[in-house]
């Protein structure tokens, strides 16, 4: 009985351990992910470019990307038929892209460079860059449970979600959820969006699919 209840403390013991080592690596997780994206925020308002954090939520993964391109923000909120139609959208432009260049290559310079052709307005194209501190992150011990921006209808927990840092010192509302491989823990990491400012919760924050809170966590009333 003795050896019995001995074991069954080492167990406990070894069991309890498990858990604050996997809380400890999330709650890293969450800090690092916090700073990166403070890192995009003031990035973002002294270069005057547009950046945005990648969340890869199936690989668990994220990095950053910016543009040298106008970005302007997609109206509504987006869901997963708005993003299958968009995703539509872009390999339609692709392959008239690629018919374009294959019928420019038939004519002759002096053709191609004068013939007309419609005005169609430019896609910002986004692009990792070396020079940024913020590599590819892997998620050791822990995993992306879903983002959240008032620009989706719910919150996104499969493909990629994006938050996006502007100009002169704005960035998305968003609620990233980061939680262990067993999904007991989690971290919420709320971004306010004039400050940057982010506060990590050691719970699931829900999501505030219907209202929308300011930097002081008051509701904002239309």
């Amino acid at each position: 009985m003795v050896v019995m209840v001995l074991i069954a403390l080492l167990v406990g013991s070894a069991a309890a351990s498990i858990r604050s080592l996997a809380k400890s690596d999330l709650r890293s997780s969450a800090s690092k992910m916090a700073g990166a994206v403070r890192y995009l925020f003031d990035r973002a308002s002294t270069t005057g470019k547009v950046h945005r954090l990648v969340l890869d939520i199936d690989k668990g993964r994220y990095w950053a990307e910016v543009t040298d391109d106008r970005f302007i923000m997609a109206g509504g909120r987006e869901t997963e038929e708005s993003r299958q139609k968009e995703a539509t959208k872009l390999a339609k432009e692709a392959e008239e892209a690629q018919k374009r260049a294959e019928e420019k290559a038939g004519l002759e310079e002096m053709q191609a460079r004068y013939k007309p052709e419609p005005f169609r307005p430019k896609r910002a194209q986004f692009g990792a860059f070396k020079e940024m501190a913020i590599r590819p992150v892997d998620l050791n011990g822990a995993r992306i449970a879903d983002v959240y921006t008032p620009r989706l209808a719910e919150p996104l927990d499969v493909g990629q979600g994006y938050i996006y840092f502007f100009p002169l010192g704005m960035t998305e509302a968003a609620i990233v959820h980061l939680t262990d491989k067993k999904r007991e823990a989690f971290y919420s990491l709320v971004v306010h969006p004039l400050t940057g400012r982010v506060q990590i919760k050691n719970s699931y924050v829900e999501p505030p699919l219907q209202k929308q809170y300011d930097d002081e966590d008051k509701e904002i009333v239309p």
